[in-house]
């Protein structure tokens, strides 16, 4: 690898993911969302997807963020205080808590998926199909990458 594709790479990794975080924030702060942070709005989704599959126990919800259910703890906490999740345990067994969306918290996620839907529909509007392939190609290997990477904890 070139010096200029490291720091190109860099870029992308360390810009274009804050670009995209930011431009994410604002759009929702713009239909009413602002009380909502990035990370808040990913746990709503991570629970608005589990919860569909019957998955939304804390272990399982922190399980698919790569967190720590303590880490979790602190956010549904901050989110059942602004009204956008609910708690409850499971019939038969106190010891399980199960998250779910409010009504409040479904608006919420229904207008994050709405903005991933219009940015990667423009991104790959501006792709020609092969582009996209390759891109999508790509992708899955840094994706494959990071997971390995997570698990061995290689990066530090």
């Amino acid at each position: 690898m070139t010096q200029q594709q490291r720091d190109s790479l860099n870029y992308f990794f360390v810009h274009v993911f804050n670009r995209i975080l930011a431009c994410e924030e604002q759009a929702l702060s713009r239909v009413g969302a602002s009380d909502l942070s990035v990370k808040e709005l990913h746990v709503l989704e991570a629970v608005g997807d589990l919860a569909a599959e019957g998955r939304n126990t804390m272990t399982q919800i922190a399980d698919a963020l790569s967190i720590r259910v303590s880490s979790l703890t602190t956010a549904v906490n901050t989110l059942v205080r602004k009204g956008y999740l609910e708690r409850g345990g499971e019939p038969g067994d106190r010891r399980v808590i199960r998250v779910r969306l409010t009504p409040k918290g479904e608006d919420a996620n229904h207008l994050h998926a709405q903005f991933h839907a219009r940015m990667v529909d423009s991104a790959a509007g501006r792709l020609k199909e092969e582009e996209l392939d390759t891109l999508l190609r790509s992708l899955s290997q840094l994706e494959q990458f990071f997971q390995e990477m997570r698990c061995q904890n290689q990066l530090i």
